[in-house]
């Protein structure tokens, strides 16, 4: 079960967060909590995220649509990694002789 955070318990929850910053952030498009009936509802990721984001502004004072680079590449970093996850899940099934040739093609390949 997915728990779900109701906007003050975020502002509560991440320390540094005002709340104009969380609606910068979510006008940003850098968070984007859940529609409810009772108004935004934030998982635990945004939460991580909220605290990640807070901290690079508090320290680097880095602006909005940096942050939406810096969190957009997270992303994609985040993405390749279960992307990767999954091949090697996928390869870890195959023929020993499959993973053999593949393992080296990958020597190949770093040379």
């Amino acid at each position: 079960m997915t728990s779900f955070y109701t906007e003050e318990q975020v502002l509560t929850r991440v320390g540094r967060l005002t709340r104009l910053r969380l609606v910068s952030y979510v006008e940003a498009d850098i968070v984007r909590p859940l529609a409810t009936e009772s108004g935004p509802a934030y998982r635990p990721v945004d939460v991580a995220r909220l605290e990640l984001l807070s901290e690079l502004t508090e320290e680097f004072e880095l602006a909005d649509d940096t942050l939406a680079i810096i969190v957009s590449l997270l992303d994609q970093l985040h993405d390749a990694r279960a992307d990767l996850r999954t091949l090697a899940d996928a390869i870890a099934r195959e023929p020993l002789e499959v993973r053999a040739r593949l393992g080296q093609a990958l020597v190949r390949r770093r040379g």
